[in-house]
C-alpha cells in the first residue's frame, strides 16, 4: 500500500460516547489503561484532529506578530523520530509550545498536517519549535495525500487515529478507515450531548467485519473490526 494504513482506535462507553463522566469512574481504570497501552501496539504514530490537540496540548497564547514577514521555505518540513503525534490542523490553529507529546508511556514528535492556505507566521513558529509539518490539500484536506506523505517521508506504516469525532468522520467519508478498534468501558454514559464515534451529516456505506473480542478485567471489552 502506498499510504499509511489507518486504525481508528477509540475508548467508548457502552452507548458509544467518546467522552463523558464514565472516564472518571474508578471502575473504568483497567479498560482505560488498556486502551492507552494498546494504542502503541498498533503502530508508532498517533493521529488527532485539531480540536483534540487544542484540548490537551496546544492551547497556549502565542504572539504570531513576531513572525510577520518571516522567510519560510515552501513545501514540507520533515523531521524524523521513532514515534509521532500527527495532528490534522487544516487552518493552523494549534498553539504549540513544545515539539513532543508524552502519552501512554511513549514520547512522540509532533507532525502537523496543514493545507497550503496556512500562513507563514504559523509555519515559522513550528520551525522555531522543531515541529515537522506537511501540506495536504489547498483549502481542505486531501487525506489520501497526507497518508501517502506520512508513509513516504516519515516511514509511518500505520496511523492510529484517536479522534475526535470530526476527524474520524472525515476519514470514514474518504473511505480511509482500514480497521476499527473499540475499547468499551463497562458504563453507559447516557448524556446525549456527548459525541459518538464519528460525526457526519450523511450515511457512509463502508461495512466492517468482526475480527476479535477480548474481555477486560473491569467488565469492558476490546472489539476489533476490519473494513471489507
Amino acid at each position: 500500500m502506498e499510504r499509511s494504513k489507518v486504525v481508528c482506535h477509540m475508548y467508548v462507553s457502552i452507548d458509544g460516547k467518546i467522552d463523558g463522566r464514565y472516564m472518571d469512574e474508578e471502575g473504568s481504570n483497567p479498560s482505560g489503561a488498556y486502551y492507552d497501552e494498546a494504542l502503541w501496539r498498533f503502530g508508532n504514530a498517533n493521529g488527532n484532529g485539531r480540536a483534540t490537540a487544542q484540548m490537551y496540548f496546544a492551547n497556549a497564547e502565542i504572539d504570531y506578530a513576531q513572525y510577520k514577514g518571516a522567510d519560510v521555505p515552501d513545501g514540507d518540513h520533515v523531521l524524523k523520530s521513532d514515534n509521532y503525534w500527527v495532528v490534522f490542523d487544516r487552518k493552523g490553529r494549534c498553539n504549540w509550545t513544545q515539539s513532543e507529546v508524552s502519552y501512554g508511556g511513549k514520547t512522540a514528535k509532533v507532525v502537523e498536517v496543514i493545507t497550503k492556505k496556512v500562513g507563514n507566521e504559523f509555519r515559522a513558529n513550528l520551525r522555531k519549535l522543531g515541529i515537522a509539518y506537511i501540506e495536504a490539500g489547498e483549502e481542505d484536506f486531501d487525506l489520501e495525500l497526507a497518508l501517502k506523505k506520512l508513509k513516504s517521508l516519515f516511514g509511518i506504516e500505520t496511523l492510529v487515529l484517536t479522534g475526535g469525532a470530526l476527524i474520524n468522520g472525515a476519514f470514514l467519508k474518504a473511505h480511509l478507515l482500514d480497521e476499527l478498534s473499540l475499547v468499551v468501558a463497562p458504563y453507559i454514559e447516557g448524556n446525549h450531548e456527548e459525541k459518538g464515534y464519528a460525526e457526519l451529516s450523511e450515511f457512509i456505506n463502508d461495512s466492517f467485519a468482526f475480527v476479535s473480542a477480548k474481555p477486560l478485567e473491569d467488565g469492558g471489552v476490546h472489539l476489533l473490526f476490519k473494513r471489507e
